[in-house]
């Protein structure tokens, strides 16, 4: 990948890692593990590696190997030694680490060749005898370093003093590029004169010349074409675009010695005369495009030291690359024939030209940043499903389970609302992701509430949102679940819990109405389909008129009831071999699996907390036991009683036997058996009660009830 300006990297020169390690005797072997930054025709950059001793790979200066480049983090990734073999991790970069074009998801195995892509920088791993002064040349800038970093191809520091006077022309606009009516301004025949350049270029080819840029992938297409072109139009000698190192937000404070050639056409077959630098600064502080005359005359042995033939340029400009108020470099143009020199509208063309590859590199650049962006999200995207999905798994393999499973697949082909029952623990939950997943609104938001978690007050804001001010606390607008969800999902868990005085205001929103947000006026319509989950008995709770009848029925149009875990015995040795395996990769504690005498106590337990209890015995069990194998004893099982579908705890034996007493009495124990029950949860204990929660208030200060039983 091609770097727009300088995407370098902090290290020793090459000579000097040699002389070093020279040194070191037999502590460095023939065949040493180092990694190889080579930027196209520059000098490479070695990094031995050295076993044991970790390399962190970033932007911030602490770092083995800094890489000037923005899409680098501080502290990016790190090549690390483990077992005889280096490894290579990245550290949560933003941008992620590649190994041999594929994104880095864990720590990967490094071989003789893998390329690791930072950013735009690559770094080649390599193991062998580590490159020193016998291969010198092979380290050595080629030409003028046309792409990427090129520490020893910066701006020439020609032995003269940059003279003001010597300026001919400056400009900080081109009327190559001026709207029509600030043309028909001023004096036209002045601007006839100068607004064409030697070879008669003029807007016309501007114009194509910027519809070329505008489709170039790459910097240095952009560059060579746009150097290309201003030789054709000006018939100047040579031309070079220099780029400063690059940054998202480029810096004005930049220096000229800080400026990269990025590319350089001749029209003939001298070598490209490098800008001076007094040149460089004097266009960098203007601002503007600058023509000057350079007659440089230098002795023979001056000029055996130039990087060109020859030793003089007759008269130079350069155009700085503007971008808002910053500058990205400069385009630099020559001539060096007697008979030839460059002009006012060389001076402009070649500015407009400049202001037209700023735009180019702005559009480029912005192309990247969206295509690493869009990868990005794309990789993270992908990682969430893949998450998503896996807690959506279903394991198990007994009939009422497949009856289950079949049930989701014909559930998922509609949008119609659909009821989830089942006891607490028996994944209702899972099942609703699953219809979900399984549906064409997959690629859709999925949102739940538990209408249980959340107090009865601020339930209506969390379905529905509400507006800034509605409430006190209400300092900003709130958007509810239905507008988080639209076109999507909503899962409601513990829909008996719901007030009945919310259910009405749902159901006219599952029958199509609009709704309105707490504290506002305007109706807000959704698209959303809604799946519900009880662990209630909910004809009881309809008889009893704590549950609406007609919500009842809008939500049951679609009904799976998920069997407890005691009815399908089948799936307990498949669960809990699952559930071991899980927690024994993540404790890193090997088991083999469960004695003949665990199994048995698993498949002869209730459950009562059926498949999360499962799963909670099976953790303990992991982290609390022996490997290789669980034992009986590592079996934490409760000695609660089953709860039927309704959720109403089974009586015991003992509770059923007759005892007589008096009705004030009787009530009196009943709430407060119930409050104790409900953890003193008034607004629940009423609704079990059957009565209005200013009735109870009344009969516990009448009955001179406290909560003095509650354990903190």
């Amino acid at each position: 990948m091609v770097c727009f300006g300088v995407c370098g990297a902090t290290a020793v020169p090459v000579g000097r890692l040699f002389v070093e390690y020279k040194g070191m005797g037999e502590s460095m072997s023939e065949n040493s593990a180092y990694l190889l930054l080579s930027q196209y025709g520059n000098k490479k950059s070695v990094f031995p590696l050295v076993p044991g001793e970790e390399v962190r790979i970033g932007r911030s200066s602490d770092n083995d190997i800094v890489l000037t480049d923005d899409r680098c983090s501080r502290y990016h990734a790190t090549v690390q030694w483990n077992d005889g073999q280096w490894f290579i991790r990245d550290m949560g970069s933003r941008n992620g680490t590649t190994l041999n074009g594929n994104p880095l998801s864990t720590q990967m195995l490094l071989l003789p060749g893998s390329a690791i892509q930072i950013g735009h920088s690559v770094l080649l791993f390599e193991v062998g005898p580590i490159p020193g002064n016998e291969d010198e040349d092979d380290y050595q800038t080629h030409g003028t370093g046309v792409f990427g970093i090129s520490h020893d191809s910066g701006v020439a520091p020609l032995p003269r003093e940059f003279d003001p006077a010597t300026i001919v022309h400056h400009r900080n606009k081109t009327s190559f590029l001026e709207k029509e009516k600030e043309k028909e301004e001023g004096d036209d025949a002045e601007r006839m004169a100068h607004n064409r350049t030697k070879s008669g270029y003029g807007a016309a080819d501007l114009c194509q010349l910027a519809f070329s840029l505008g489709s170039a992938g790459e910097v240095d297409v952009v560059a060579k074409l746009a150097l290309e072109g201003l030789i054709k139009a000006t018939e100047g000698t040579g031309a070079g675009l220099w780029l400063f190192p690059y940054t998202e937000k480029p810096k004005v404070l930049l220096e000229a010695v800080d400026l990269r050639l990025i590319a350089n056409v001749t029209n003939s077959e001298a070598n490209y005369v490098p800008i001076s630098e007094p040149l460089a600064k004097a266009t960098l502080e203007k601002k503007e495009a600058v023509l000057v005359n350079e007659q440089l005359s230098l002795s023979d042995d001056e000029q055996t030291d130039m990087p060109w033939e020859g030793g003089r340029i007759n008269n130079t400009l350069a155009a700085p690359i503007r971008r808002d108020n910053d500058i990205l470099g400069l385009i630099h143009l020559y001539t060096s024939a007697d008979d030839q020199s460059l002009g006012l509208g060389d001076l402009e063309y070649t500015l407009a030209v400049a202001d037209t590859v700023a735009v180019a590199l702005r559009q480029l650049n912005r192309q990247k940043e969206l295509t690493a962006h869009l990868n990005q999200v794309r990789k993270e995207n992908f990682n969430l499903r893949e998450m998503l999905h896996a807690d959506t798994e279903i394991i198990g393999l007994s009939t009422p389970l497949k009856k289950v499973a079949y049930l989701i697949s014909r559930a998922a082909e509609g949008k119609a609302s659909l009821l989830i029952r089942g006891e607490s623990g028996t994944g209702k939950e899972l099942i609703a992701k699953a219809v979900h997943f399984a549906s064409a609104r997959r690629s859709r938001p999925l949102v739940c509430l538990n209408c249980a978690a959340v107090a009865e007050s601020l339930l209506a804001s969390e379905l529905f949102g509400h507006e800034k001010g509605a409430f006190t606390g209400a300092t900003e607008r709130k958007i509810g679940k239905f507008e988080a969800a639209h076109t999507g999902t909503l899962f409601l868990d513990e829909i008996g819990e719901m007030p009945v005085s919310l259910q009405s205001k749902l159901l006219r929103v599952l029958e199509g109405h609009p709704f309105e947000r707490v504290g506002g006026n305007t109706p807000i319509s959704v698209d959303v389909r809604v799946i519900a989950a009880t662990n209630r008995d909910l004809e009881r709770e309809v008889a009893e008129g704590r549950f609406r009848h007609d919500l009842f029925f809008r939500l049951r149009v679609l009904e799976i009831v998920v069997p407890p875990l005691r009815k399908r015995t089948d799936d307990i040795p498949v669960l809990a071999k699952y559930f071991l395996e899980k927690y024994s990769k993540e404790t890193g504690r090997k088991y083999q699996g469960f004695s003949t005498e665990a199994m048995d106590a698993l498949l002869a337990h209730r459950w009562p907390g059926n498949v999360r209890e499962l799963k909670n015995v099976v953790e303990r069990s992991v982290v609390l036991g022996s490997p290789p194998w669980i034992y009986e004893q590592d079996l934490l099982l409760s000695s609660l009683s089953t709860t039927g579908e309704s959720g109403i705890q089974k009586p015991s034996a003992k509770t059923d036997l007759f005892e007589p007493t008096t009705l004030e009495q009787a009530e009196k124990v009943h709430i407060q058996k119930t409050l104790e029950h409900t953890q003193w949860n008034k607004s629940l204990a009423a609704r079990t009660l059957g009565i209005e929660r200013t009735t109870l208030d009344r009969k516990i200060k009448r009955y001179k009830l406290d909560d003095s039983s509650r354990t903190e």
